[in-house]
């Protein structure tokens, strides 16, 4: 069962993704800033980060790189949303493997979990 932790200041939308996901079988946490994800790396161990571009105070885009410069989470697979597809068209800069455009279907973000989680397979593997 592969275990996601999904990142957004949208407590809806956190708890509607939370629930869907669990109903398909993942293992899903929330969080709504920075220092929880970092919390919840070291206690859960996320195969996949799905994080909003925009957070209260935060950039989501940064946080990814950061995600990217630490050798525990540099593996980890992300996803990055926004509503704003201008700022997802350049989301491998910044780390990402993928991204889903808001707004989106629930099926929608099942199949990029997905394909993300098969995408980045072989990089789990070299950890």
């Amino acid at each position: 069962m592969n275990k996601i932790v999904i990142i957004d200041d949208s407590q809806d939308l956190l708890y509607v993704l939370k629930f869907f996901l669990t109903q398909k079988g993942y293992e899903v946490e929330i969080a709504t800033r920075e220092e929880e994800l970092i919390s919840l790396f070291k206690s859960f161990s996320p195969d996949l980060i799905i994080i909003d571009i925009y957070l209260h105070g935060e950039d989501g885009r940064e946080i990814c790189k950061k995600l990217r410069s630490h050798i525990e989470t540099k593996y980890v697979c992300i996803l990055m949303f926004s509503a704003s597809a201008k700022k997802l068209a350049n989301y491998k800069e910044y780390g990402a493997d993928g991204y889903i455009e808001k707004p989106f279907g629930l099926n929608e973000v099942i199949t990029k979990i997905e394909a993300t989680l098969e995408t980045c397979k072989d990089y789990r593997q070299l950890q």
